[in-house]
Parts: structure tokens; sequence; C-alpha cells
């Protein structure tokens, strides 16, 4: 894998699912200059306190190929994996996937990232393992913190 950062400046994302993994990963988008559909007939009560715009839609609706038509990135997120496989089928060669279920199907994994002062720090297991990812991120902050504090003294 390649790290990269990405402008989504003018891009838009399809998140197909509305669950917890989906809400993690919007929570992130949403900060985006980006547009964002959000395709589920249920969606996390997260969700439900988010008040839809031009730039953000809930589609209260099973997946179907023609919510894919404009993405320019699609994030995989359901419980379903005939879905699932079925959304990674659909997409566009041009079209960056990031299948939440099938590592092998995906272009790109989201990495964790921490800020900290004017940087961006990226943490990420290529989709291995979100925990241990989680536990050396914490252990970075600790660290930073701690570095900020002798910095200090």
């Amino acid at each position: 894998m390649y790290p990269i950062q990405v402008n989504l400046a003018s891009k838009h994302v399809v998140i197909v699912g509305g669950g917890k993994i989906a809400w993690r990963k919007f929570s992130k988008l949403v900060t985006e200059p980006c547009s964002i559909d959000v395709v589920s007939p249920k969606f996390h009560d997260a969700f439900e306190m988010l008040q839809p715009s031009e730039r953000l839609r809930l589609i209260r609706e099973p997946y179907h190929k023609a919510h894919l038509k404009h993405a320019d990135l699609i994030i995989i997120a359901t419980n379903d994996p005939q879905t699932n496989n079925q959304v990674a089928m659909d997409a566009l060669p041009s079209q960056w996937i990031n299948h939440t279920g099938d590592q092998t199907q995906s272009d790109f994994f989201n990495m964790l990232t921490i800020e900290h002062q004017d940087l961006i720090i990226g943490v990420s297991s290529n989709g291995q393992n979100i925990e241990r990812t989680k536990r050396y991120a914490a252990k970075i902050k600790t660290f930073l913190a701690v570095d900020e504090e002798d910095m200090h003294e």
C-alpha cells in the first residue's frame, strides 16, 4: 500500500451501510468538503441526529447499483456479505472502494489519524487489525502528551 492523503473537495462519497462501522467512516468524512450519500434501510442512532442537506443525504432504502452512479469513493460497510460483494462488483474501475468486510476487494484502507499541533500522524495495519491500530495510536498519543510536557518543563 502507498500511504497518501486524498483531497475530497468536490468529490462524491457513497457509504453503503448504516451501522456503527458506517458511522465511524462517516464521522471522519463529514468534515471533508465532499458530498456524501449514506444508503441503508436502517440507520444507527447517531445518523438519526443529522440534518440532511445538499451535501449530505441519508437514503433509506436497500442498495441498488444506481446509488453508485456518481460516486468517486465508495465505502462498503453493511453486515450482509452478499450486499457488500454486490457493491464491489457493481463499482466501476475508476471508483475507489473500501470494503470493510473483505480487504482483498479494497482499493484503500483508512488510517487512524492523530492530530498534534500542525501534524497529522497516520497509523494503519493495512486493514488487518483495527484493535491493534487503536492500541498503538493510544501509545503514540501518550508519548506526544508526555513529550509536550517535557518540552514545557
